[in-house]
């Protein structure tokens, strides 16, 4: 089915505030929850939206909390999350962090103890809408294993880099350290499909694009092998370390579903040092270079990270977001 982005969002927040809420938390996570489907990743909006209302319920997300200052210098700061919502302490935090660089040219703010903030993708798409680069990354569960390892002691590790453009079509990575994130998946699993490449190991030790068979296994490839490994690692370090919250080892120990993550935002006003038409320019030139690329047989367009987003979301807009029955259903019932 398809159903319309202001009734998915007044659905929503009406099951948040019912689940303890107050009403513009519950309206901001319905709306980003919304925004994430509406813009593709189904798989961090109302697909998963049955279990951030499981995990109110069990008492991982304290819907009322709000973040609190522990430490500042300067352009650098750390909170505690309470576990709050993780949307709303993921947008407060990058709010901060643009702050601190209107007044230093950086800021970075860590957090600890929040829960997960769904699209990563979010709290890059909030600091460029004022302006600014940005960089943030959360660390996770254990859910990848180390390159030559069989059982998972790595987070995958979410990390956005995103810079602005005029037009509003903003440059964004969103990248798990997993070849394919989980949300991807269950997803394809849905859907009947395969990977598109290896996704992981089978329960034989085979490498495998069945999702299924991966979901099961949960021995996931890092993205660039050892690279991603490697990077997922580091992720983990600067995260618990900076905000001197749990890191991947901690959240292992605690019981249910995924809470008490560390993260980390960085945002930049790059115009303190340098022309903001001038690096438009530059980017604009990458893109344009990049696009001039010579495609692979059967690819029928080149694309710039974040450039499908917009498509996306325009035809979501017009047609409703396309909803799995059974998902739909189920928040209705809640």
């Amino acid at each position: 089915m398809r159903i319309q982005f202001e009734d998915v969002i007044s659905t929503m927040t009406g099951k948040l505030e019912k689940h303890g809420a107050p009403k513009e938390k519950a309206r901001t996570v319905a709306y980003e929850m919304a925004t994430n489907s509406l813009e593709g990743t189904y798989t961090h909006g109302i697909n998963r939206f049955a279990r951030l209302i499981r995990a109110i319920d069990s008492s991982i997300v304290h819907p009322d909390a709000d973040p609190e200052l522990i430490a500042s210098f300067a352009a650098i700061e750390r909170y505690e999350g309470n576990l709050g919502f993780g949307i709303t302490n993921a947008l407060f935090a990058m709010d901060r962090a643009v702050e601190l660089a209107r007044e230093h040219g950086i800021g970075m703010v860590g957090l600890r103890n929040t829960n997960h903030w769904m699209r990563a993708a979010t709290y890059g798409y909030r600091a460029v809408r004022q302006g600014c680069a940005a960089m943030c990354f959360t660390n996770t569960i254990p859910n990848m294993p180390a390159w030559g390892a069989l059982d998972s002691k790595l987070g995958n590790n979410p990390f956005v880099m995103a810079f602005p453009r005029k037009d509003g079509r903003h440059i964004i990575v969103d990248s798990a350290m997993t070849q394919f994130s989980y949300g991807a998946l269950e997803v394809a699993k849905m859907e009947g499909r395969m990977m598109s490449v290896p996704a992981g190991y089978d329960r034989n030790g085979n490498l495998t694009a069945d999702p299924s068979a991966v979901l099961e296994t949960r021995r996931t490839i890092p993205s660039g092998y050892w690279k991603g490994s490697a990077m997922s690692f580091l992720l983990d370090i600067f995260a618990s370390c900076l905000s001197l919250g749990r890191a991947v080892a901690d959240i292992a120990k605690l019981d249910g579903d995924e809470h008490g993550v560390s993260q980390l935002f960085f945002a930049i006003d790059y115009e303190k040092i340098v022309d903001r038409e001038e690096a438009s320019d530059t980017a604009e030139r990458a893109i344009a270079f990049l696009k001039e690329s010579t495609k692979a047989e059967g690819v029928n367009e080149i694309v710039y990270p974040g450039e499908r987003m917009m498509r996306t979301r325009e035809r979501n807009l017009k047609e409703g977001i396309p909803v799995d029955d059974n998902v739909w259903n189920g928040i209705l019932s809640l």
